[in-house]
């Protein structure tokens, strides 16, 4: 029997796409197609936000905003667009730079219409977004708290729809970008749910300190006087890390979001939900409780931690949004109030074969998101190869000796008890370390280069989705 509830994990960027990196063109389309002629149900992305450092999603200057590197410049009606760049990694510097050269000459030649005045009364997070992108510009790229005062408290000052004369016209730009953008995925996803497809986004828990969001919301971190972080996020000490990982995000003033019920971070998580089917929440056990490091170290070895918001926050963001489809990213060591948390709203968690398959009592269930890994795991043909002779053996015996391990586990990922179970493309094409998405603990290259050279990808897949139930 085929199964009914499979999916592939593919970012966006990941496509083969044009001119140095995926986007909404043409390819992604036919992506779609590709799904429902496999009888693929589901495609999980990563998060559309504009990346931050070392071109990472999870690090952007604003929830709500999409990377314009997304935009397909086919779709604008340009006489001239130079010819697509077949390449096989994504390109994030020179896509910015040829995207946003003939999105502006789009752009000069753009007469505001209906969809676009609907868009702007719609979202009124674009007006500070592009001030708050020219003036990362006009600065530098330097931190919003180094700014001159009359910038750093501009809208402390001014309504949430002004902007400052001299660079109107940069602006108005960058909000005729996030319209272009907005609106090719809104038409990409109509047409994936129109072919049977859900589309399943993510969301960090942190924002950067260089961010809109951190900017704007400045007494609803956890900063001194001069809004430099007092303690930042991260993750203690384990066997893979003697010093733990220093993530360097602001921390969230909890007690002061309560007195405003939470409204920056309901805005934020049902806005972004709003663009797909079911949103995973990335790191979801700092709802209950996160780790919080003294903002002067150089490690993760003094942390400590510190209760979340938990049901105060839920309790609120399904009183407002009772229908939202939620995932719980539920990895890695937690304590059973985490659990607690998630099965109070009967959250699916996810189940990770790399992390269970030396564990006997791990298993999944049917309201479990199924991977054979994620994209911060190797893939399965490359992840084998790390294992110890020890290890290859207890799988090989646990396996009945197979001919073709990687595949015998992948078939048994296919084969367990799931809400959905979810292949990233790299599993799909049995691809080896050289095509991890993104090694934790890093920064920069080749993290999140990864990308599909072509279409060729629709006669490789490796894998069959017929499980033997």
């Amino acid at each position: 029997m085929k199964k009914n509830n499979f999916g592939v994990l593919l970012a966006v960027s990941s496509l083969p796409g044009s001119h140095g990196i995926g986007d909404f063109g043409e390819s992604a389309y036919q992506f779609v197609d590709f799904l429902k002629e496999k009888g693929i149900k589901y495609w999980q992305i990563l998060p559309l936000n504009p990346v931050g450092v070392g071109n990472s999603p999870y690090m952007s200057t604003c929830s709500e905003a999409i990377d314009p590197r997304y935009i397909d410049l086919y779709a604008l009606g340009l006489k001239s667009i130079p010819d697509k760049k077949v390449t096989s990694k994504a390109l994030y510097q020179q896509a910015k730079e040829i995207k946003e050269k003939y999105l502006f000459k789009a752009f000069e030649s753009f007469t505001p219409n209906v969809e676009y005045k609907k868009f702007i009364k719609e979202n009124h997070w674009v007006y500070p977004f592009s001030v708050f992108s020219v003036l990362r510009e006009k600065f530098n790229y330097r931190c919003w708290n180094t700014w001159p005062e009359e910038w750093k408290y501009y809208y402390n000052f001014h309504s949430s729809e002004d902007i400052p004369s001299d660079i109107e016209k940069a602006c108005k730009f960058q909000i005729y970008m996030q319209f272009v953008a907005h609106s090719q995925w809104k038409a990409l996803r109509k047409y994936a749910n129109k072919n049977g497809i859900k589309i399943i986004a993510d969301i960090p828990f942190y924002v950067g300190l260089d961010s809109v969001d951190c900017w704007l919301h400045k007494d609803e971190f956890l900063m001194d006087e001069h809004y430099n972080p007092t303690v930042v996020s991260g993750c203690p000490p384990d066997a893979f890390s003697d010093d733990g990982q220093l993530w360097g995000t602001p921390i969230f003033n909890f007690a002061e979001m309560e007195k405003n019920n939470f409204s920056f971070l309901l805005h934020r998580i049902s806005f972004v939900a709003s663009m797909c089917d079911y949103l995973r929440l990335d790191h979801f056990r700092a709802w209950d409780t996160y780790y919080v490091i003294p903002a002067s170290d150089e490690n993760a070895r003094r942390g400590e931690w510190w209760q979340g918001p938990r049901e105060k926050f839920f309790d609120k963001l399904y009183e407002k949004y009772p229908n939202m489809n939620l995932i719980a990213e539920d990895l890695g060591e937690l304590f059973d109030s985490v659990h607690d948390l998630r099965n109070h709203y009967n959250l699916p968690g996810m189940f990770i074969t790399e992390f269970t398959l030396f564990d006997e009592h791990a298993k999944s269930s049917k309201n479990t998101i199924v991977y054979p890994g994620t994209h911060d795991n190797i893939p399965m043909e490359g992840w084998v190869k790390t294992l110890s002779k020890e290890n290859k053996k207890y799988l090989k015996k646990k396996f009945n000796n197979p001919t073709d391990l990687v595949g015998e586990i992948l078939q048994y990922t296919l084969d367990l008890s799931s809400k959905i179970t979810i292949f990233s493309m790299q599993d799909m094409l049995r691809l080896n370390e050289k095509a991890t998405m993104n090694r934790p603990g890093t920064v920069g290259s080749p993290n999140w280069e990864w990308k599909l050279k072509d279409n060729s990808y629709m006669n490789e897949i490796k894998i069959n989705i017929k499980g033997k139930r």
